[in-house]
């Protein structure tokens, strides 16, 4: 994802003629006030920051000589003029409605379990996801009775082994799974896999990673996907930024372009999504 959010700004600041000096903090507080250093003596003069340690942004603010910071998903602190957004409760909203619509034409609402595949309550991010996943699912549906919520379940592995003891415990049919990313649902799938039980179980994911697209393309069980669009933000984010190093107001709040993705759109929106017989 952050790969993905890298080569758009490039191509976004290749676009616009502004030169574009990188810095990767490897996620730590070493690395980032590394790269506040380095990008400090390069002498620039705006910043765009993923950089996810709040107690960092005042002392990064100040050695950079504060100079405008466009923050992307995380708050920069003081020298931040704008924040990139993206609204995981609405991301995780569009998809659970989808998968309660579908609940609800295709059953009635008569469904025996939802599986709910999280990353756990530290993750302020997946669990907005989550939240929002129920609330789209309420619009069209009640919650089961017998609703789970699997924790540590982001990863192919993890979700797949606890999947399996779910599917151990409930029997029948129809089982809703939402994940809050791809590999929690693609590790669901080897769960249904592993215990022989592919018509019993539909899917709901997020990120529409590339992984995931030939799936969304050709399993009728899986109902849908919400696309974040990581690509695109370079041509918001380079854009502000330009505009904020030249004394120019930019909005406080820029949010990122949100897309349910299902089996009827997923290849106008990525065209390169592989074919069902290969």
């Amino acid at each position: 994802f952050v790969q993905i959010i890298s080569s758009g700004v490039r191509e976004a600041a290749a676009q616009a003629g502004v030169p574009l000096l990188e810095c990767d903090s490897g996620w730590t507080r070493p690395g980032v006030r590394a790269c506040a250093a380095q990008l400090a003596e390069a002498g620039v003069s705006g910043v765009i920051s993923m950089q996810p340690f709040p107690d960092l942004n005042e002392a990064v603010c100040e050695a950079l000589g504060n100079v405008p910071t466009i923050g992307v998903i995380y708050d920069q602190g003081p020298c931040q003029v704008s924040l990139f957004e993206i609204d995981q409760a609405e991301s995780g909203r569009l998809a659970g409605s989808a998968l309660g619509a579908f609940a609800a034409k295709r059953f009635d609402c008569d469904v025996k379990a939802y599986v709910s595949l999280e990353s756990g309550a530290e993750d302020e991010i997946g669990g907005a996801r989550m939240d929002g996943y129920r609330e789209g699912y309420r619009e069209h549906c009640e919650l089961p009775k017998q609703t789970f919520e699997l924790i540590d379940a982001q990863h192919l592995v993890t979700a797949q082994n606890q999947f399996v003891e779910v599917l151990d415990e409930v029997t029948g049919k129809p089982i809703m799974v939402a994940g809050v990313t791809e590999d929690a649902i693609l590790g669901a799938m080897g769960a249904t896999q592993r215990r022989e039980r592919t018509n019993n179980v539909w899917y709901s994911g997020q990120l529409a990673d590339a992984s995931i697209r030939q799936t969304i393309a050709c399993d009728k069980h899986y109902i849908a996907s919400v696309a974040q669009f990581p690509e695109r933000f370079g041509a918001t984010v380079v854009p502000a930024l330009v505009q904020a190093v030249a004394g120019e107001a930019v909005p406080p709040l820029l949010q990122a372009e949100l897309g349910l993705v299902t089996a009827e759109n997923v290849r106008q929106l990525f065209p390169d999504t592989p074919a069902c017989d290969t």
